[in-house]
């Protein structure tokens, strides 16, 4: 008895240790793609190992059964729980799915969300301050909760069934679109009331206004100001504050609207994902670099933060050093100096100096007269050290490499061919298109 409690015990402990290392994913569709995309490395068994989660910082699970980084997915994606759990994830793009709840309470590090597309009917995204863009176009939302998020610099809420929605904490709320929703009021502060930035879009049945300024009244009740709107609207009669700053959708604002449309296709042509790929691919094979390697490379030294969705500014890549194979040699050559120097050491040469003298019995300054004149050369002391080290070296030819692959992603030729794209689809002068990408373009091309 006692020997099989002390098994069961053991068995407990054993339990309790892979239940630790491992994340519950209880969706297949969404395993299917953390399997397919290289992280999932424990196979399909509904969850997931810590460590691998670990490394995960962009996920794309973008409309699983279309997508072609995702060719063995069949199944598209209604839960999203187990991200939660995933400490160091930055950006999810999950558009195109099944999705109708999505808990981000605790993945507090995620700068980029895009959850268009799904059946989404409430999102709250209150605690997820560092985020700068939100796009869940195309759901069913009926609460949108955003609180402070100071950050935040694009939201997209288009076709939903919200009925308000409050943006006054999100003070550098630059773009933001709320049409073909069943808004009433935009509750915003101050600051953006006197002065509603140009790229922001809305119904002509919805107005802005402070929540202190919000008023309404009812044949049954009369609510505080922080309440939200009724839906019902037969038996709701709202007093809005009048302003001289609501926006009107008329034609200019629309081809604006539309001008940016445009712009942000030819951004998403020029940075596809697959472009992206493939130079990244072929500087992995030019020098021999893990995928691992080249992305922990490009995050920490690329100027290109393509994945959280940052300015791009080719212009600050600037045309390619091309250091990056002397670097890579000095590299290597640094590394040998390193090397041998850590070996021939002083002390060690002379305890085989000693070691040698005592066997034959040896004259130490005679010996060493010996060693001078018929000694390889090769085995004196390394007492020079080179000007740079090899870790030196090395992070410059990361540096290099980063930049390499900056300039291959925005060689001039693959920018023009991306304007000629749009400009023929659209029927677009030159002028015209340059005119709209000095405007809204966040790619800035040499």
């Amino acid at each position: 008895m006692k020997k099989f409690t002390s098994l069961y015990i053991i068995l407990l402990l054993t339990l309790n240790v892979v239940a630790q290392e491992t994340i519950i994913i209880p969706d297949i569709g969404l395993e299917e793609c953390l399997i397919d995309l290289g992280i999932d490395s424990n196979g399909l068994n509904g969850s997931i190992l810590v460590s691998d989660a670990r490394h995960v910082v962009n996920l794309n699970v973008n409309d699983p059964i279309t997508n072609k980084l995702l060719p063995n997915v069949h199944s598209k994606i209604k839960d999203l729980t187990g991200l939660e759990s995933f400490p160091n994830l930055k950006r999810i793009d999950c558009f195109g799915n099944n999705i109708t709840k999505i808990d981000l309470s605790k993945s507090t590090s995620i700068t980029f969300l895009n959850c268009s597309d799904n059946q989404i009917e409430r999102l709250d995204l209150r605690n997820n301050v560092e985020l700068i863009y939100v796009s869940c176009d195309n759901n069913e939302l009926t609460e949108l909760t955003l609180g402070d998020n100071k950050n935040l610099e694009s939201l997209y809420c288009s076709f939903n069934r919200l009925t308000n929605l409050d943006v006054k904490g999100c003070t550098k709320l630059e773009s933001l679109d709320t049409t073909s929703n069943e808004i009433d009021a935009i509750i915003v502060n101050d600051k953006q009331l006197n002065n509603i930035p140009q790229a922001w879009y809305k119904d002509e049945t919805a107005a802005y206004t402070s929540n202190a300024g919000y008023t309404e009244t009812t044949t049954v009740a009369t609510p505080t100001p922080k309440s939200k709107p009724t839906v019902t609207k037969p038996v709701v009669k709202k007093t809005l504050p009048v302003q001289n700053n609501t926006t009107k959708q008329t034609a200019s604002n629309y081809y604006e609207k539309f001008q940016l449309s445009v712009v942000t296709e030819y951004d998403k042509l020029v940075l596809t994902a697959a472009h992206l790929q493939s130079k990244k691919d072929e500087l992995q094979q030019q020098y021999n670099l893990n995928p691992a390697q080249l992305t922990e490379w490009i995050n920490k030294y690329s100027s290109l933060l393509v994945s959280n969705n940052n300015v791009v500014k080719s212009t600050d890549v600037g045309l390619p050093q091309k250091h990056s194979v002397a670097y890579y040699s000095k590299f290597k050559k640094s590394a040998v100096e390193e090397y041998e120097k850590a070996i021939l050491t002083p002390s060690y040469l002379q305890s085989k100096k000693e070691e040698v003298q005592k066997k034959y019995n040896l004259n130490a300054e005679e010996f060493t007269q010996w060693i001078n004149l018929l000694g390889d050369s090769a085995l004196k002391p390394k007492t020079t050290q080179p000007q740079e080290t090899a870790k030196s070296y090395y992070e410059k030819f990361q540096k290099s490499v980063a930049k390499e692959y900056e300039y291959a992603i925005l060689n001039a030729t693959h920018i023009q061919n991306k304007r000629s794209e749009i400009q023929q689809k659209y029927n677009l002068t030159t002028e015209q298109l340059n005119q709209w990408i000095k405007k809204h373009s966040k790619i800035i091309s040499h």
